[in-house]
């Protein structure tokens, strides 16, 4: 059960897809953020959720008809279900614009879609950053790679935590171990690649042992 409250953003009601299914799946799909956790996941048991979202209509919404409007709303792309081990869940994919819950966390199984897709633009972005930070500090001396690591992981995680706050901590811990452990590429930045010379200029004390060399 949801612990926190919930929000019925004022776009459900231009939703087209919405508004194109049925009535009770309109109001199942208002109801279900106050069940779903705070990533925005629950179990897929129709007769489960029916006793939580319409508990004094059982007799004119029962759970065959909670069962239609899951899958109506899965057609719709409002929902998606997924199965992890044998056992079938549901979230809602666009959960981190339709509700904002900080610190949120979950005990359900992610989604092996729609969170692989997420981890791989994380991943690739990540493979960027560190190429393109170790080819401009690389060769510099007086660095403390200790304090390259740190810095940029607590970037990252700052940034990460405005997409994905139960993931922030992670990512900032896979950039320090890319930044630690993959080999440098040497060098400088290529042409193409555009560097704020005076954002590294303000911060460079932040990543070396001697305040006085600059890169």
């Amino acid at each position: 059960m949801a612990q926190r409250p919930r929000n019925i953003p004022l776009t459900d009601a231009q939703d087209e897809r919405l508004a194109a299914l049925p009535l009770a799946a309109a109001y199942t799909y208002a109801y279900l953020a106050t069940v779903l956790d705070d990533l925005g996941r629950a179990k897929d048991q129709p007769a489960v959720l029916n006793g939580y979202l319409w508990p004094l209509r059982a007799d004119d919404h029962p759970t065959s008809a909670m069962a239609s409007d899951l899958d109506a709303l899965a057609d719709a792309g409002l929902l998606c279900r997924y199965t992890v081990d044998d056992t079938a869940y549901l979230h809602d994919p666009q959960w981190r614009q339709r509700q904002k819950v900080a610190r949120a966390n979950s005990e359900i199984p992610a989604c092996p879609h729609h969170d692989r897709v997420f981890d791989n633009v994380v991943t690739d972005a990540l493979n960027k950053v560190t190429d393109q930070v170790k080819s401009f500090l690389g060769d510099s001396a007086g660095l403390n790679e200790d304090k390259v690591r740190d810095t940029v992981g607590r970037f990252v995680e700052d940034v990460s935590f405005l997409v994905d706050p139960d993931k922030a901590a992670s990512i900032g811990a896979k950039v320090r171990e890319f930044l630690g452990n993959r080999p440098s590429p040497g060098g400088r930045p290529e042409p193409d690649v555009e560097m704020d010379v005076e954002r590294v200029d303000d911060t460079w004390d932040d990543v070396t042992d001697d305040p006085g060399q600059r890169p």
